[in-house]
C-alpha cells in the first residue's frame, strides 16, 4: 500500500514516527467470513498451523476452542428435556512466549498480540500469511466484517489525580475533568465516542482516566480504539489486507487526535525514562 494512503472518510494522516516506548496493551485484527462448516477438524487446524509456519508465522501450541450447545427435546405430553453438548468449534494457536494468539473459527479469524512494534512489522506480515493459508486450505467466497482494535494505556506514576491528564489530552475529549466544580472530584471516567464514516465503516473510541493498581495507584489513561468495516465483499487476498491496513491508519489518526501535539512528541522522544507510556503507531 502506498505511503500516501489516507485513513477513512478523508481524515488527516497520522504522524508515522515510531513511539520511543510503544508497548501496547493489546493489538487485535479480525475478519469474519461466511461460515464454511459447523466445526473445524483437528486435521484442518494442523494443516493451517503448518502452512503458517511455512509462511514464517510460528505457533507452538494448538488448543481446541470448545462451545456448549443447549438443545431441547420436545414431545407432546412429555416434559422438555434439555441436553448440553460440548463440541470443538475452532482452535486457538499460541506463540512460544504466550504474547501472541490466534483464534480460528469456521466464521472468523482473530489475531491478537501484546508485543507490538508497528503495523508493517508486527501485523501485516502475519495477516498476509493468515489470509494466504485460509484461501489455500479452506476457501471462503465472502468476507462479512473486518476490524482492528488497539488498547492503549498511558501511564504516569506521578499522576496523583485524574486531572493530571488535562495538560496532555485534547480538550474536546476531557469531558467532566474540565468541569469547574466537579472536575477535581473525578476519580475515574469512561466515555465512548461512536464515529460513522460511511454506511458500513465506523469506529468506537473508549477512553478515560482510572486508578491503576499496577502503577502504584496513580491515575492512568485508557484509549481503546476499535475501527471496523462491515461491507460484504468477495474474498480477495490483496484487497482484504489493504482494507485492514486502511483501518489501521484510521486507528492511528484517532489515537493521535486524543492527545495534544506536545504530548505526542513526548511519547516519540527517545529520552523517556521517568515515565512508562504506551500508544498506537501505524
Amino acid at each position: 500500500m502506498s505511503q500516501e494512503t489516507r485513513p477513512l472518510a478523508g481524515l488527516p494522516g497520522a504522524d508515522r514516527t515510531l513511539l520511543a516506548h510503544p508497548p501496547l496493551e493489546l493489538a487485535v485484527a479480525e475478519f469474519r467470513t461466511a461460515p464454511r462448516e459447523e466445526e473445524l477438524s483437528a486435521d484442518s487446524a494442523l494443516r493451517f498451523k503448518e502452512r503458517l509456519a511455512e509462511l514464517g508465522v510460528t505457533f507452538v501450541r494448538m488448543e481446541p476452542i470448545q462451545q456448549q450447545r443447549l438443545s431441547l427435546n420436545v414431545q407432546a405430553g412429555v416434559a422438555a428435556s434439555p441436553q448440553v453438548k460440548v463440541g470443538t468449534r475452532g482452535w486457538l494457536f499460541v506463540s512460544a512466549d504466550g504474547a501472541t494468539q490466534m483464534s480460528l473459527l469456521p466464521e472468523a479469524v482473530v489475531y491478537q498480540t501484546s508485543r507490538y512494534n508497528r503495523w508493517s512489522v508486527t501485523m501485516r506480515p502475519t495477516i498476509e500469511a493468515v489470509v494466504t493459508a485460509m484461501n489455500e486450505l479452506q476457501p471462503t467466497p465472502l468476507v462479512m466484517r473486518i476490524g482492528v482494535r488497539y488498547v492503549n494505556r498511558l501511564v504516569d506514576t506521578t499522576a496523583s489525580t485524574a486531572q493530571s491528564w488535562i495538560p496532555h489530552l485534547n480538550e474536546h475529549f476531557l469531558g467532566p475533568l474540565c468541569h469547574k466544580d466537579l472536575g477535581v472530584h473525578v476519580r475515574a471516567s469512561q466515555q465512548q465516542v461512536e464515529l460513522v464514516f460511511s454506511d458500513t465503516q465506523g469506529a468506537l473510541v473508549r477512553h478515560g482516566p482510572f486508578l491503576d493498581a499496577t502503577a502504584g495507584g496513580s491515575s492512568s489513561y485508557l484509549i481503546d480504539i476499535d475501527v471496523f468495516d462491515t461491507e460484504p465483499l468477495r474474498f480477495d487476498e490483496a484487497n482484504l489486507v489493504e482494507r485492514i491496513e486502511v483501518l489501521n491508519r484510521t486507528a492511528a489518526t484517532l489515537f493521535q487526535a486524543v492527545l495534544k501535539p506536545d504530548y505526542l512528541k513526548y511519547l516519540q522522544s527517545i529520552d523517556v525514562e521517568e515515565q512508562s507510556n504506551t500508544g498506537a503507531s501505524a
